[in-house]
Order: C-alpha cells, then structure tokens, then sequence
C-alpha cells in the first residue's frame, strides 16, 4: 500500500473530507494535524504554501476540490461518465461559491466592514442560494448529485460544522434539515463512523469568542442586549442571576451592577454602551459620524425618559413616589411621550435614520419593562407605534427564535 499523508489544520473545514474519504476507502493514512506554531515552518514545504494537502509516497497534491475528486474516483464515488461527473462538480461548485462568500465575511479585519458584508449576505444571497441547495438535496434523494452517494456528500459532510460558523447560522440545522441529515448520512457509513469516532475532536479555527451576558432574570436593561446578539448569530451564554446569588457576584462586576458582557474573559459594562457597540459590530450603526450622532440624540432622549420613570420606581418612600409620580403624569410625560411618537413617526416606524438601527433594539427589549415603570399599561393603545416597533424588533427571524427559547420572565 503506498504511504498516505494528509496535512491539515486541527480542525475539520477543508481537510475533513479528505480524511472521511480515505477511511471509507480503507486506506491506512498519517493524519498530521499541524498546529498554529508549526504552520509557519512547514508553509514552504506545500506545493501552494496552504492546506489541506495530500501526501502519496512522498509526493505532494493540493487543492481540496482536487484531493477530494480524485479520492472519490478512486473509491467509486464519482459518476458513471463525464456527464455524471459534469453533473457533481456543477452542484459542489455552487455548493463551495456559498462557503467562499461566507469566508470572506470570516477573514475580514475590518469589523464594521465585516458586518456590512454579512447583512448584505444575509439579506440578498443567502435566503436565494441556501434555498436552491436544499432544493438539490431534496431532489438527489438527500445526496448532493445523482441521487446517490457521491465523494461531493463527503465534502459537504465533513465542512458542515464549519459551514454553520462561516454563515453565522447556529440555527442552520432547523433551518434546513436535510443538511444535517446529509451530514448524517455520510457519518454513519461503518467505516466513516469507525474513523470519527476516534478521532480527535476539533472545533472550528477561529473560534468565535466566548460571550456571557450577565443579568438578572427579567428583560429591562438586559434583554437589547440579548436581542442584539441573536441578531448577530452570536453564541452566548445568557447568565441569570437570582437575587440570592447576586451579592456574591457583584464584587466580580466592572462597577458593581448589571449588564455586563464578558468577551473571552474580559467584562464590559453600561447598557448603552454595550448595545452601541453591538449594533455598530452587527450593521445596525449609522454610515458615519452625522449618522452615529442622530441615533445617539435620539436614544438619550428615550432614556431620559426611562431614567425618570425609574426614579420613581425605585422611590421607597411612597408618599414620595406618588408626588414624584403626579408631577411626572402632568408636567413631562404627556409632551416627551408624544415627541418620542413624532420621532418615530418621522422615521418610518424606527427609532433614528428611517431605518432599523441599534436603538430600535434598545427600545424593544425595554418596551414592557417601560410600561411598568412609568406606571402606563394602556400605552399601547395611546401609542401604538410603540408597541408596533417592538414587534417589528421581535419579528425579526433570529430574535424571534431567541425570544421563543428564552425563559420566560416578567419584570
């Protein structure tokens, strides 16, 4: 048997096929998994300078699509003539056009510019081009090409956990179900499943950063932050912590309150803040400092209202509240509400800018915590714009499926 190599990253993305394809073909093979360290060292030895690349008897072949097409050749997983074969390369190359465009949102240095790039995926290529894979999928009898096994299953099986993190789709498997079938399918093969499951486990490169919010179990300041996230296809662990635990946590808290967002061990706090800095990281900012400054303008005055309602709120003397909450009902809230209404009348049903933006997410997460604190449940009947806006937020398909999951909580 000849001696096989297959250089590859720890991780399963490009080289992952090659490996499946090997195992179900029997072959006995070297799987050097070559760590960030040693990549520079080893870089000038590949034929391209990159991975994944295969090793026969001392003779190096590169490029996935290649490695994999030979193998599946190799092994009877190609077509029965050059029109089979035309028929699995035209699906695996649309397939590899949707992971190229998604890398290149993964590689991007620039944040916003990343965030701008994936908000046009998500919105114009995405829902058109993920559809039309399933609907091959669906056609091939769950396979990728003539309804039948072919080594193109095993590209797409082995990249498919790294395909979810390049689109910023957690949720891909409830979207389409037979791609995780699919993935399944190939991982069941007795050989496959053999291989895997001794293999040694991997998460994707570039690992998405490790996010807590911290809050109490209730939405108020919190839950835009939450919500931002979801939009975002960010992974996080939603911490909720109880009245009992909070004394013991709050030592551990930048300036001794909540929210907080951790970041890869490091806390950040300020609600605004941390929803500013979402919304600028996910597309929801303004397209420049003008625009940056309207959304500000408006959200500081919402929270000028907010603020004095909380003042009431938290008020322990009740016969202070009450005066407080008079002076508030009669002198202030009839004119802010209704300029906040104009505001967002003025802006198509958003917050700032005629369109959504961070602040509308702000606006959303705190609506029914306002509602209690300014002492008004039938304000969404005074102004339904309000309450329309919150729907709109909440509508949107990641926050609705976050808001569907997350435990239910009053104020």
């Amino acid at each position: 048997m000849p001696k096989v190599t297959v250089y590859y990253f720890p991780l399963k993305a490009l080289g992952e096929g090659i490996r499946l394809l090997l195992a179900y073909g029997g072959e006995e093979f070297e799987d050097r998994r070559v760590t960030k360290e040693e990549w520079p060292a080893i870089k000038p030895t590949m034929p391209f300078g990159q991975m994944p690349v295969l090793e026969v008897d001392g003779k190096k072949y590169a490029q996935s699509l290649a490695i994999v097409r030979y193998l599946g050749r190799k092994h009877g997983l190609g077509g029965k003539n050059i029109e089979e074969d035309f028929e699995i390369d035209q699906n695996i190359e649309f397939w590899n056009d949707i992971r190229i465009k998604a890398a290149s949102v993964s590689y991007e240095q620039d944040e916003k510019v990343k965030a701008a790039k994936q908000a046009d995926l998500e919105k114009n290529f995405y829902p058109v081009a993920l559809k039309k894979l399933d609907d091959i999928i669906a056609k091939n009898n769950g396979h990728m090409a003539l309804g039948k096994l072919t080594w193109a299953d095993f590209l797409f099986a082995g990249m498919y956990d790294c395909l979810k993190k390049l689109l910023q789709m957690p949720d891909l498997d409830e979207k389409y179900p037979r791609f995780k079938k699919l993935e399944q399918t190939v991982y069941t093969i007795p050989k496959v499943k053999a291989y895997a499951d001794k293999a040694p486990k991997c998460d994707y490169y570039r690992k998405m950063p490790k996010v807590i919010v911290y809050y109490f179990p209730l939405k108020a300041v919190g839950e835009p932050i939450r919500l931002l996230l979801a939009y975002g296809g960010e992974e996080f662990e939603d911490r909720r912590v109880t009245q009992d635990e909070w004394p013991s946590v709050k030592p551990t808290m930048p300036f001794g309150q909540m929210p907080v967002m951790e970041v890869d061990g490091k806390k950040y706090a300020q609600s605004i803040p941390i929803v500013r800095y979402l919304g600028r990281k996910h597309g929801l900012g303004g397209g420049n400092i003008e625009e940056d400054f309207e959304i500000d303008q408006n959200v500081e005055f919402w929270n000028d209202i907010r603020s004095k309602g909380a003042a009431v709120f938290h008020e322990e003397d009740e016969k202070a509240a009450a005066r407080m909450q008079a002076d508030l009902e009669k002198n202030y809230y009839p004119a802010a509400l209704k300029k906040l209404d104009e505001i967002i009348a003025k802006n198509n049903g958003y917050m700032a800018l005629g369109k959504l933006t961070w602040a509308d997410f702000l606006f959303a997460g705190m609506y029914e915590c306002i509602k209690k604190i300014l002492h008004m449940p039938d304000l969404d009947e005074k102004y339904p714009r309000f309450k329309q806006l919150e729907q709109t937020v909440y509508a949107i398909p990641k926050v609705k499926a976050f808001s569907d999951k997350a435990p239910k909580s009053e104020f």
